[in-house]
């Protein structure tokens, strides 16, 4: 029996976008990422027990956008404290570890499925994040490539987020999408399958 609706590698890209954060809604301030990463080895995006992912590129781009990336929206604590982590009284968790880190959007691009009703059809991740202060953390070895850590942590979509068709279409086979909005139904971001 043949294998339907698998997935094999990723996309190798993954961007990052500032947002505006309104009452009523978030949108995109640009549709022109402040980062791009396309030199991946693995994007590995792990949940917790509270469906709050993590992503974590291995990845080798080491450039000065890179660097001012990081410390443009992950930028060193100032004090030697940290802030608690807090669980509200309906679930809503503030990450105290990514404190003071820019929300902004992520979006992570995955590989096409192979066989079953979603043929060809690509899959992607949307969501807000903050970019962990332990990014940027490097190792010097004579016989191997420099790969600066780069992690974000999925924060609480408190409004919902809409993702212009542009962006969106970056993500999928058909280049052109509509508006993709996510809700609090789906708070620490969603993975999307093409049409979705």
């Amino acid at each position: 029996m043949a294998l339907s609706g698998y997935v094999v590698s990723g996309g190798r890209r993954a961007e990052f976008f500032t947002v505006t954060i309104g009452t009523t809604q978030t949108t995109f301030a640009s549709s022109t990422p402040v980062y791009q990463c396309t030199a991946q080895i693995t994007s590995d995006g792990a949940n917790d027990d509270n469906g709050i992912r993590t992503w974590t590129l291995d990845q080798v781009q080491a450039d000065s956008a890179f660097w001012t990336f990081v410390q443009t929206y992950a930028p060193a604590s100032t004090s030697s404290a940290t802030t608690e982590e807090l669980t509200m009284e309906d679930g809503e968790i503030i990450s105290g570890s990514s404190a003071g880190s820019t929300t902004l959007a992520m979006m992570v691009k995955g590989a096409q499925i192979a066989g079953g009703a979603d043929d060809k059809k690509t899959i992607a991740w949307a969501g807000l994040v903050k970019v962990s202060k332990s990014s940027g953390s490097v190792n010097f070895a004579g016989t191997a490539y420099v790969k600066p850590t780069l992690t974000a942590i999925a924060t609480s979509i408190t409004s919902p987020l809409v993702v212009p068709g542009a962006v969106k279409g970056n993500y999928m086979t058909t280049a052109t999408t509509p508006d993709l909005t996510l809700t609090t139904a789906n708070p620490y971001g969603k993975m999307l399958v093409e049409g979705a």
